[in-house]
């Protein structure tokens, strides 16, 4: 067993391992302060939950469109030299939020700031993600999504935990520290990434590339069913957050131990799993992944104690484990060559746009039928038969070097 646990480790090369210790660090900066912004904008500047939400929609529908963007501009510029300047960037934006924060004032500055801290975010999202297939061949790239995505999750674990004790010293101190830390994610990547030469898109870039989804049909197939997918995938933030504490009234530390089950899960089993999934083509994986969610999403309406939301949000974390390497070795392959940034903007846009409409829709669904929580969640978690009976038919006419099992 150890021997098989050194193998698989031992076919990632270095620069990989760099990649991936700069996904955990950006991360862990990120989830130190982020998570805490909105205790921030209600408790101290005096913010409705209403005006924290369309805050937060807005930086969404921001990032869906610097996703597009940002994959454009990794096939025309140098990917690890774009990736450290936006790391930078947002360490400067990590301070000025800190010190907006230290000197009061005010709401714009703090959100001005939060703006540009995620526009980078997202430039730099496609850009990390066209590296991965820039260092792996493709029988490897679903392997390497799988640990990209243990140290993303293993940062998002940390990082709120570690924030929480800083945040009763000053939420500055939580900037500063995300300052500190994206800056040391932007020196690793610096001083030891290093990236195969890979050719740059020689075609000018034009605005209509932006929706470029509609020159492949097989992509604007999967990033239709990425956005009905990550509809359901939203849920589990906001609308989530409010109808277990609101509605059936557990406490918010039990929410959080929720969240950290999640996280933790991810981090344990993500790559156990994606390697005993190795042999199912992509499509049955993305398939499998969204059936999961229904099941785990109806099973949310059943639960009326904390110790019912253990097993269910298990459940729906078993389906994000399943999907999700899947869902981006899947837009890697249908990358041609010198599209892979494009291709990474187009799955970023699709994703980003769930992460925007899914609460909206999932927020009505609970004001209309909330009162029947079984009904309720049925209806939200129907969305994901979408995707389930979709990559099914999908799989049917994706040509088989697209869809092959990694193994």
């Amino acid at each position: 067993m150890f021997d098989r646990i050194v193998s698989f480790f031992r076919q990632f090369p270095a620069s990989f391992w760099v990649l991936s210790l700069g996904w955990f660090v950006s991360a862990l900066g990120f989830g130190i302060s982020i998570p805490f912004v909105s205790i921030y904008f209600h408790g101290a500047l005096g913010l409705s939950l209403a005006q924290i939400g369309l805050f937060f929609g807005f930086l969404a529908v921001v990032r869906s469109f610097f996703q597009l963007l940002g994959g454009e501009i990794s096939d025309r510029f140098d990917r690890r030299k774009a990736m450290i300047h936006y790391q930078w960037v947002r360490a400067a934006a990590f301070l000025v939020t800190a010190v907006a924060i230290y000197r009061d004032w005010g709401f714009w500055p703090v959100a001005a700031s939060i703006l540009v801290n995620s526009v980078f975010g997202a430039l730099y999202q496609p850009a990390a993600n066209a590296a991965i297939s820039d260092i792996l061949p493709e029988k490897k790239r679903l392997d390497g999504f799988a640990v990209v995505r243990s140290s993303v999750n293993l940062g998002w674990a940390a990082g709120p935990a570690l924030g929480g004790f800083l945040a009763v010293v000053s939420y500055g101190l939580l900037f500063v520290m995300s300052a500190v830390i994206t800056a040391a994610s932007a020196v690793v990547v610096l001083l030891f990434l290093r990236l195969p030469e890979t050719g740059k898109s020689p075609e000018q870039f034009r605005l209509s590339d932006l929706v470029a989804v509609r020159e492949d049909p097989l992509l604007a197939v999967h990033a239709i069913l990425i956005f009905v997918l990550y509809l359901v995938h939203s849920q589990l933030i906001a609308p989530f957050s409010v109808y277990a504490v609101d509605m059936v009234h557990i406490t918010e530390r039990q929410l959080g131990m929720l969240y950290t089950l999640n996280g933790l899960m991810v981090v344990a089993l993500q790559i156990p799993i994606t390697r005993g999934m190795s042999r199912v083509s992509l499509t049955s994986q993305m398939a499998l992944g969204a059936l999961i969610y229904a099941a785990g999403y109806t099973s949310i309406g059943f639960c009326d104690r904390f110790g019912l939301f253990v097993p269910a949000v298990a459940v729906i974390t078993f389906g994000e484990i399943i999907m999700s390497p899947a869902a981006l070795a899947l837009t890697s392959r249908l990358a041609p060559e010198h599209r892979t940034g494009r291709y990474m903007g187009i799955f970023g846009f699709a994703v980003a746009a769930g992460w925007s409409f899914g609460p909206l829709i999932g927020g009505t669904i609970l004001d209309v039928f909330g009162h029947i929580h079984p009904l309720a969640w049925s209806l939200i978690a129907s969305m994901a038969m979408v995707p389930a009976v979709g990559y099914w038919v999908f799989a049917r006419r994706l040509p088989k070097r697209y869809d092959l099992p990694e193994v």
